[in-house]
């Protein structure tokens, strides 16, 4: 475990968990903007990756790229919803290989995002319609897609490995 639990038991005093803990629809409101953050992440992504990829070559890269501030704004949804699920629980979280993993792969799908910032924005931002991308931004498209469906997978696998938290 990554947590003593003492640091578990301050996470779950931290605010949302006791609040999502004692009402009702707190948790399922959660996984409402849980669902629709993972639409707007996963719905630009889809379409920005494919195009750095090779396909809907119709697009100029620029034009998909207009995407990204959904692609943000799905993931801070994420994020706030994902807080309000770990701090009602976060023992159980902790013990969950599934969440583990997936941590580990939002932090990596992150770096791949920063890393491409960095070097392959500048290069590909004026490719045209009907003109292809480096192989370096197709190489960072696909692991962008491989990790956030992974990421995406583990979350549904997250209810089967749940231990119990007593």
């Amino acid at each position: 475990m990554f947590f003593t639990e003492a640091q578990l038991e301050w996470f779950k005093q931290a605010w949302p968990g006791p609040i999502t803990r004692s009402t009702s629809w707190l948790f399922p409101f959660g996984e409402i903007l849980h669902f629709i953050g993972l639409c707007l992440l996963l719905g630009s992504l889809i379409f920005i990756d494919l195009r750095l990829m090779g396909y809907f070559k119709s697009h100029s890269v620029k034009s998909v790229l207009s995407l990204l501030p959904y692609a943000l704004f799905g993931f801070l949804l994420n994020a706030i919803s994902g807080w309000f699920f770990f701090t009602s629980t976060p023992q159980v979280y902790m013990g969950n290989w599934a969440f583990i993993w997936k941590m580990m792969l939002i932090l990596l799908a992150g770096l791949n995002a920063a890393a491409f910032t960095i070097w392959e924005h500048p290069k590909v931002v004026h490719i045209g319609p009907g003109e292809d991308t480096p192989t370096s931004a197709k190489v960072f498209a696909a692991s962008s897609l491989a990790l956030w469906f992974v990421v995406l997978l583990l979350g549904r696998w997250l209810p089967i490995f749940t231990v119990s938290a007593n």
